[in-house]
């Protein structure tokens, strides 16, 4: 069975991108950016980051809120505060002269912030920059990113923001890498174990909203927030093909004179066909997701998706009201990209599903 995208639509939501650990190496200060490898961080995301030592980022306009990361000397490779302000070169005296400077900076100079939400901009290096709206993210302009500071914050987390309990579940890992150093070879560490994290109860209370009695929305989805996960449109498209198959299964017994069979498993693929262009969108999102997820091959690279046909309709006559929609996962197998004189630049993606295939339709 196939069905065609005429005048249809499809939503994507999208994995989030494991928690993965940075280190002060990792940060450049000639781009206000730190280096991030792991590839499902992409521009726009809003994505938390936490140090229980404190962050690289001047809160308050009194220094990096990272007390226990400033220098004591000149010429160290981290920053001097203002307790040490009196040293701007080798030939200046190590304590200064009033005495009345804090020889270590405190969290009451300097303030203390061990966790805060910006959006993504990822360049081309794959640096990624911080900022605090999504338009500002998505443009990529310099001279709005958040500041960043050379100080020792010893490991940092970068996670896809989400609910309140995954904050603090994130905020439990920070805590328990401790005196982390990072390898030569190794800069950067997924922390896998984040899904091990559990709700701290014996028998949860009974509720009638998705996930609450677990405390926690799901983790694999980006941008959970306090409503759960976001399906966004994707943007154009120009068609799509949505491919469905359930093969039979020869069961007939040696002896019987008629056939028998049974159905197999229901299975599927399909094609989308779409311009390439780059665009800020608030609801939707634009080709280059389905570009990106097929370079993704771990993590990320699954892609919930809706097949709409019917968009909450109005009941008229013989036609029933509400919607009608395919829903499964998906995988990106294959994008083709097609450049001609004088044409849009076009593409064409095929994908295959993964899992269960629900059809959903209705008014609820």
């Amino acid at each position: 069975m196939a069905v065609l995208g005429t005048g249809g639509k499809i939503l994507l939501r999208r994995e989030a991108p494991e928690p993965t650990v940075l280190s002060p190496a990792n940060i450049n200060l000639g781009s206000n950016s730190i280096l991030v490898r792991n590839p499902a961080f992409w521009s726009g995301d809003n994505v938390t980051i936490t140090s229980v030592n404190g962050l690289p980022i001047d809160s308050g306009s009194d220094g990096p809120d990272c007390p226990d990361g400033y220098a004591v000397y000149y010429g160290s490779d981290w920053e001097l505060g203002s307790n040490r302000d009196h040293i701007t070169a080798d030939t200046d005296d190590f304590y200064s002269v009033t005495g009345t400077d804090q020889f270590y900076m405190r969290s009451d100079e300097c303030g203390l912030t061990t966790s805060a939400t910006y959006y993504i901009y990822r360049d081309k290096l794959d640096r990624v920059s911080f900022y605090t709206t999504r338009s500002a993210a998505l443009n990529g302009d310099t001279g709005t990113r958040v500041s960043l500071s050379r100080v020792d914050f010893r490991s940092l987390i970068i996670a896809a923001s989400g609910t309140t309990a995954y904050q603090n579940a994130i905020a439990d890992c920070a805590t328990d890498i401790g005196e982390y150093y990072f390898s030569d070879g190794q800069d950067e560490v997924t922390l896998d174990s984040i899904c091990d994290f559990a709700p701290e109860y014996t028998s949860p209370a009974a509720d009638t909203a998705e996930y609450y009695n677990a405390n926690f929305t799901p983790r694999y989805y980006i941008n959970a927030g306090g409503s759960g996960s976001i399906w966004l449109v994707q943007c154009e498209l120009s068609g799509w093909t949505l491919n469905l198959s359930s093969p039979e299964v020869d069961t007939t017994s040696i002896g019987e004179k008629y056939g028998d069979a049974i159905k197999a498993i229901v299975s599927g693929g399909g094609t989308m066909d779409f311009s390439v262009e780059r665009k800020s969108y608030t609801a939707n999102e634009d080709p280059t997701v389905l570009m990106r997820l097929l370079m993704l091959t771990e993590k990320g690279c699954r892609t919930d998706a809706q097949f709409w046909m019917i968009d909450d309709r109005t009941a008229t006559g013989d036609l029933l009201p509400g919607d009608l929609y395919y829903e499964t996962e998906i995988l990106i197998t294959s994008v083709a990209i097609n450049t001609r004189a004088g044409e849009i630049i076009a593409g064409s993606m095929n994908f295959a599903t993964v899992g269960d295939i629900a059809l959903k339709m209705g008014t609820n």
